[in-house]
């Protein structure tokens, strides 16, 4: 028994210190209990609206786009089965690039430092893209002729307006908040193709012109339509509570379209306000 009053009187003696050690601190002269602030972020959530100004370099390869055309010219034809003139690559690969305008709108979610956004963005611009053209011409004899053929062929896009439908994903870090985007793409076009093949039929023996025959194909459209994927990224500023400034980079990929393979490369800045 007297073991335990012991032990007990020991306890009550430390047991002031020990709580003071769990004390929440006050602060110096005065007896207010100093309690720690939550962190506080930047506030990017809300709708926001914005200008921007783009430069844009775009590449579209025209390598393939004659095949149909030729092939529908020559159908059932004996020179398109010998000697395939349909797969004769008489366009290139063609890069463009200029400036542009346009807009942006869209609305920021924010979880403490994590943002995700969906954003609508806009530009016009006037991306002409003309194909360089390498005639072929090919000469073969079968059918008791030497069927000499040669092809021409043009081919033009552009691209005058797009869209991007996008998703933001972005970090706060004080007035800064840096982003990745992907999304998917729409444009409009004005496109234009042309296939030209020149047949003569020759004597194997003279060289002499026996026949002739020419085959030329086209077909043009103004505003049609581009439908694709983008991804990119980029920062903003907060210059004020309500105007920020931001930088971006942005990739499209085109459908295909007519067996042409177009993608473009933008590079933006803009001017935004968040309400």
């Amino acid at each position: 028994m007297r073991c335990l009053l012991v032990a007990l009187g020991l306890i009550g003696l430390l047991s002031p210190a020990l709580a003071a050690d769990y004390d929440l601190p006050t602060l110096r002269g005065t007896e207010t209990t100093f309690l720690p602030a939550f962190p506080r972020y930047f506030n990017w959530q809300g709708f926001y609206v914005g200008g921007q100004a783009t430069y844009s370099s775009a590449s579209s390869d025209f390598s393939t786009a004659t095949q149909p055309l030729v092939a529908f010219s020559l159908r059932n034809s004996t020179i398109l089965a010998q000697m395939s003139p349909d797969q004769w690559p008489v366009l290139t690969v063609r890069d463009t690039s200029a400036a542009g305008f346009g807009g942006f709108m869209g609305y920021n979610f924010q979880w403490d430092t994590a943002i995700i956004g969906l954003e609508l963005n806009y530009t016009h611009s006037a991306l002409d893209a003309g194909a360089q053209s390498f005639p072929i011409a090919r000469s073969q004899v079968f059918g008791g002729f030497n069927n000499a053929v040669s092809l021409t062929a043009s081919g033009a896009v552009n691209i005058s307006d797009f869209i991007t439908t996008r998703a933001r994903f972005g970090w706060s870090i004080n007035n800064f908040m840096p982003y990745a985007t992907v999304g998917l793409a729409f444009g409009r076009a004005d496109m234009a193709l042309a296939t030209n093949v020149d047949v003569k039929q020759l004597d194997p023996n003279t060289n002499a012109l026996v026949a002739e025959f020419v085959f030329p194909m086209n077909q043009a459209k103004e505003g049609a339509y581009l439908y694709g994927y983008s991804g990119g990224g980029g920062l903003e500023f907060a210059l004020t509570q309500n105007i920020f400034a931001r930088g971006e980079y942005e990739y499209i990929q085109w459908a295909r379209i007519w067996s042409i393979n177009s993608s473009m490369h933008n590079f933006r800045g803009g001017l935004g306000v968040k309400f």
